[in-house]
């Protein structure tokens, strides 16, 4: 999907930026965390069975920042899982609550 890629490119970009990661990027692991960042949304959606694949697809581009922000936090929390702060030589790290990421997305079914 377009979306998807350009969401890849996007945060491809970003982590090239930083030369600090830039060498550790993994592709494989960043189109991994977007397509399951995608795959997160539609289920918070809860599409109807009638929608079809189209229709599913438009309303998702609605959801286009949700999905950058999902993907973008996952592929920064690898590693991290299941941690809420950090703190070491005098370093702290708070990371926010996933599920505030997906603020907005309503579901369209029960």
């Amino acid at each position: 999907m377009e979306m998807l890629n350009e969401i890849f490119e996007n945060l491809k970009g970003e982590i090239l930026a930083d030369e600090a990661q830039a060498d550790l990027i993994s592709e494989n692991l960043l189109r991994s965390k977007i397509n399951s960042a995608y795959r997160d949304v539609k289920r918070a959606r809860r599409y109807p069975k009638t929608y079809t694949d189209a229709q599913i697809e438009e309303d998702m581009a609605n959801f286009h920042s949700n999905i950058e922000d999902i993907a973008r936090y996952d592929y920064n929390a690898v590693g991290s899982e299941g941690l809420s702060s950090y703190a070491a030589d005098g370093t702290s790290i708070h990371y926010k609550d996933r599920d505030k990421l997906f603020w907005g997305i309503i579901p369209l079914a029960r």
